[in-house]
């Protein structure tokens, strides 16, 4: 059965090694959802990579930089507002968080 995940924090050494093991089975494991702090190159290596439905950044003018830069297919969001966009994607049915301090508790709860 495939998992559906998404990663918060996805650019942190938690979410890289996450995405490791997606990348290792992917008959096992597709992307939903990527958020990211303000790393948005790697993010964008990850969007192109594995083809989320919706990703979320820091900010809004973050968020306006990474339209410019991948596939319009991808819903883009930022912020609190973002993060818990992407926790509650009703597409994804796991959800790994981890993203530090206070930011990351209401989106995980």
């Amino acid at each position: 059965m495939v998992k559906y995940i998404s990663i918060l924090g996805s650019t942190g050494s938690i979410g890289t090694s996450a995405l490791d093991v997606v990348s290792a089975h992917p008959e096992h494991f597709k992307i939903v959802g990527l958020t990211a702090n303000y790393n948005i190159d790697l993010l964008e290596q990850q969007i192109k990579t594995f083809q989320p439905r919706i990703v979320s950044v820091a900010t809004k003018d973050l968020a306006d930089t990474l339209r410019t830069r991948i596939p319009a297919n991808t819903k883009i969001t930022y912020g609190t507002d973002g993060l818990i966009a992407v926790a509650t994607h009703p597409d994804s049915n796991l959800v790994l968080s981890s993203v530090v301090g206070a930011s990351g508790l209401l989106p995980t709860i």
